[in-house]
């Protein structure tokens, strides 16, 4: 099965399910999937910024930056056109695409162009265990990295998650941070908001 039709199928049967959102989304709880977003809420100048949400489900992080006051050019893009659709439905008139950002294709199918986003966020993105993880994450940040103007963050459950399931993808930061050495892009780790869960924040040192 292809790494599009796992992701596939392991969430979109929730989406019409009654379970909140962050169930959907297969967070363990509402109050963890905030502690995300607050981390990069909390570390990175967002007011005035354009900010792509890559794998944004049902763009929880939009309705989160709405309830800060935040002002910011919000795109969610996500692989999986049923969750847009139940997006859509949730918050009117936001910019959300369907497209997968890390397929192996040409420049053309791909909507963005080189640093269109001043941040690229991506949380949750890369948990659930598609059997080859770690080698999969530098080539995805590297992706990433072509539609950022200034920042990349993005979250992964910590390899110190006590009860870990088969279902996900656990990581080192020691080894994750030697990956995703980025020339003229600084690093930063944040491991203490929740025991299960980090952040990276990737920062271009002389943005475009």
């Amino acid at each position: 099965m292809s790494r599009t039709k796992k992701i596939l199928k392991h969430y979109e049967p929730r989406i019409d399910s009654d379970l909140a959102n962050f169930e959907i989304l297969d967070w363990a709880s509402g109050a963890s999937q905030t502690a995300r977003f607050a981390a990069l809420a909390d570390n990175v100048p967002l007011s005035g910024k354009s900010l792509l949400d890559v794998g944004c489900g049902l763009g929880d992080l939009w309705a989160f930056l709405k309830q800060r006051s935040l002002e910011v050019d919000y795109t969610g893009v996500d692989i999986s056109e049923k969750m847009l659709s139940a997006a859509r439905k949730r918050h009117e008139n936001i910019r959300f695409v369907c497209a997968d950002l890390f397929a192996d294709c040409g420049q053309d199918s791909i909507p963005f162009g080189p640093g269109t986003f001043d941040v690229v966020f991506s949380s949750g993105t890369f948990n659930l265990n598609l059997g080859n993880n770690i080698s999969f994450l530098p080539a995805a940040i590297d992706r990433l990295r072509e539609f950022s103007h200034q920042y990349i963050v993005f979250n992964l459950l910590h390899i110190r998650t006590p009860q870990q399931s088969s279902r996900y993808a656990y990581y080192d930061p020691a080894v994750v941070m030697e990956q995703i050495t980025l020339d003229q892009w600084s690093t930063q780790l944040l491991e203490d908001y929740l025991q299960n869960d980090f952040t990276v924040i990737c920062r271009r040192q002389c943005p475009r």
